[in-house]
């Protein structure tokens, strides 16, 4: 049995890992929680033998909590979901020996938005121009990001006149339009398996409608991404496709909350990681039922605490 420790357990990323556990490694696998909210608030914790209330990851004894609490409980494996904790743990010499993620400086490149021409920079792959003040049009669309945001926090669109808005220690990049993807990717014997997902239908920056596809051009730049930095966990990107060429918008050093509509097409990544992490064949989590399909997105509800 081994045990194994989520944070940011909150998170929609954290609870597909929790329901894979349960369906496929309950006997194997014993899941730790740890989130800034109580264990009332976090549907993971359904799942979880303990959770721990945590605070944020900007507080400096964060990293010290995380450390006790793989120390007291005999934790093997650490999956921090928080590019910003992937990113200061896999420094930490002590927690390296628990991390279940991509190396630092592949992680260090995700956060690195502002460089991403010069982290990814390949033949295949145009970037967003980053727009000074001065070369501002009133009429134009912009897209203003920091380095560090994650799950859409940190980006928004303004417009021209409204850039006064881009608080301070963003960066503003023109606006580009097309058909928006999201490739979910497993490195594994020097291949990659790929799922890639057009977001037909976006909602708080969340994807409700997917169509998954085929596409060779892209497996064929997770194939390189993943061979550039020798990955061994999985990842996920995001393009943008236009007549222009194709557009790299953001690089995660893990899976995200809408990997798990690939699991419903057979591309399990989540299982397919903690199959990896336990010692078994993760392939068989990673079997593609259709070419093309639509897939859709519903909440559901639980009942976490009876007052």
């Amino acid at each position: 049995m081994k045990n194994i420790l989520l944070t940011a357990a909150g998170t929609g990323t954290a609870f597909s890992y929790a329901v894979a556990i349960a369906k496929n490694f309950e006997d194997k696998i014993a899941l730790f929680t740890a989130d800034t909210n109580l264990e009332e608030f976090v549907t993971s914790s359904l799942f979880s033998k303990t959770h721990f209330q945590v605070e944020s990851i900007y507080a400096k004894e964060y990293l010290s909590k995380i450390k006790d609490i793989l120390i007291e409980n005999k934790i093997d494996l650490y999956i921090p979901l928080i590019d910003l904790e992937v990113e200061q743990s896999s420094k930490d010499e002590m927690l390296r020996k628990y991390l279940a993620t991509n190396e630092h400086q592949f992680v260090k490149n995700c956060i690195e938005k502002s460089n991403y021409h010069l982290n990814f920079h390949m033949k295949e792959l145009k970037f967003p121009k980053k727009i000074s003040l001065s070369n501002l049009e009133s009429n134009k669309h912009y897209m203003v990001k920091e380095d560090g945001g994650f799950g859409g926090r940190g980006s928004k669109v303004l417009q021209g006149l409204d850039i006064n808005e881009c608080p301070a220690g963003k960066a503003i990049y023109e606006y580009i339009t097309g058909i928006e993807y999201t490739v979910d990717c497993f490195p594994c014997n020097h291949d990659v398996f790929t799922s890639v997902r057009q977001r037909l239908e976006v909602k708080n920056g969340v994807c409700t409608k997917a169509l998954i596809v085929k596409d060779m051009a892209l497996n064929n730049i997770s194939l390189e991404i993943s061979e550039k930095f020798k990955l061994k966990h999985p990842f996920c990107f995001q393009v943008i496709v236009n007549d222009d060429g194709c557009y790299l918008i953001d690089v995660n050093p893990r899976l995200g909350a809408g990997s798990a509509m690939s699991a419903v097409n057979g591309m399990d990544f989540f299982s397919a990681h903690l199959a990896l992490l336990i010692g078994e064949d993760p392939i068989k989590y990673l079997k593609c039922y259709n070419d093309s399909c639509i897939v859709t997105r519903q909440y559901s509800n639980y009942l976490m605490k009876v007052i």
